[in-house]
């Protein structure tokens, strides 16, 4: 498998230097870092780069937060957010898939409020019709909406529009958005409340993020990168008031950046919990995420945890997601042992080999810019 498929499962110029966190804590604002210095000289590569890069893969537009020493060290926008209007550090993106990890965050820190389990059965709680009849869904969790082992298919659209098993629940991965928004219908009647107005309260408004959001706000207005289609023209909007647990978010990179720091920080979460999010539920087959023959070094394990794809080098790992919609594509990945990584936004189908340029400059030198390396059009 290419890792433009891996990936898939899962102009004008604003520039900002960020000399301080991101949230709104009273914290000391942390000394420049060398790595920041380091990193100017990236900046000007991609500013050089990155606009052909854009025009030669027919992506409208490309935003980038580079996160260094648990601080984000910088922010970059190239390109239009529509026909003829600049992108900006305020241009919302929907992120696809990298909701989930939102998403999955939320439900960690419910648990961590006492207002779940994880392992709690859903079945006295919520039923899908399409399953009731099958007694597979009294094996349902959370926990197994969160790690992809629900035995759902990824959309229902793939079993004739009825959602069935495809798999016993627990007994193997399989990348499911039907998990997750099977997860959201049961969050709902157990917390009272939205998906949205729990992350606000739990992540967003400690973190200071203002600019994130499930559903559609009124400051969303002349803000909403739209999205480009591969037959080279621009969609509709896919910001709605309906909410969805697996895609759909919209926010600044800067704030999705925030997002990830505030996991970074374990903010929210008690060891237990930490160490349950970022470990290995599922493990992939050797070989299965990274071809040895063409990555000089391959991850020793990889895998899922609960919200996010891991990848476990000798000395590091990795946390990561991709987005992939008709019209969008984005990535996110941090290092928790060098509290370091990047987000990635952007609203063309092709936005992925953007992403594989820019992340294998920003990221050279280290195991995942390699793996990057690969994915590159010959």
């Amino acid at each position: 498998m290419t890792i433009q498929s891996r990936l898939r499962l899962l102009p004008a110029v604003a520039l900002v230097f960020v000399p301080r966190l991101t949230d709104a804590q009273s914290m000391p604002v942390p000394a420049p870092s060398v790595a920041s210095t380091a990193q100017a000289k990236v900046v000007d590569a991609l500013d050089a780069l990155v606009p052909g890069w854009l025009t030669m893969f027919r992506v409208p537009s490309i935003a980038i937060a580079h996160i260094d020493n648990g601080r984000i060290d910088w922010t970059r926008v190239y390109g239009e957010q529509s026909a003829g209007v600049p992108a900006t550090e305020r241009t919302l993106y929907n992120v696809a898939s990298l909701t989930k990890p939102v998403f999955a965050e939320t439900i960690l820190r419910l648990a961590a409020a006492g207002r779940l389990s994880l392992d709690a059965v859903m079945a006295p709680v919520w039923v899908d019709p399409d399953i009731a009849d099958d007694p597979r869904h009294l094996l349902l969790t959370p926990r197994l909406s969160l790690s992809h082992r629900t035995g759902f298919p990824n959309w229902r659209r793939q079993t004739g529009g009825q959602l069935k098993f495809q798999n016993d629940p627990g007994t193997t991965y399989g990348y499911s958005g039907e998990g997750f928004e099977y997860l959201k219908q049961y969050t709902h009647r157990v917390t009272g409340q939205s998906i949205d107005a729990s992350a606000q309260s739990l992540i967003f408004s400690p973190a200071g993020l203002r600019h994130i959001s499930f559903v559609i706000t009124p400051w969303f207005a002349g803000r909403v990168a739209m999205p480009f289609g591969p037959n080279n023209t621009w969609g509709p909007s896919d910001a709605s008031a309906l909410e969805l647990a697996s895609d759909n978010l919209h926010t600044t990179v800067a704030d999705y950046a925030g997002f990830v720091l505030s996991v970074m920080r374990h903010d929210g979460l008690p060891a237990a919990l930490i160490a349950q999010r970022d470990s290995l539920h599922t493990i992939d087959a050797p070989g299965d995420q990274c071809d040895a023959k063409k990555v000089p070094i391959c991850p020793t394990r990889t895998g899922y945890g609960l919200g996010w794809q891991i990848f476990e080098y000798p000395d590091d790992r990795v946390l990561w997601h991709t987005g992939s919609d008709w019209g969008e594509k984005a990535m996110v990945l941090y290092r928790p042992g060098h509290r370091d990584g990047m987000v990635m936004l952007t609203n063309g189908a092709n936005g992925f080999d953007v992403m594989i340029e820019v992340g294998t400059r920003v990221l050279e030198g280290t195991p995942f810019g390699t793996f990057l390396t690969s994915g590159r059009k010959k």
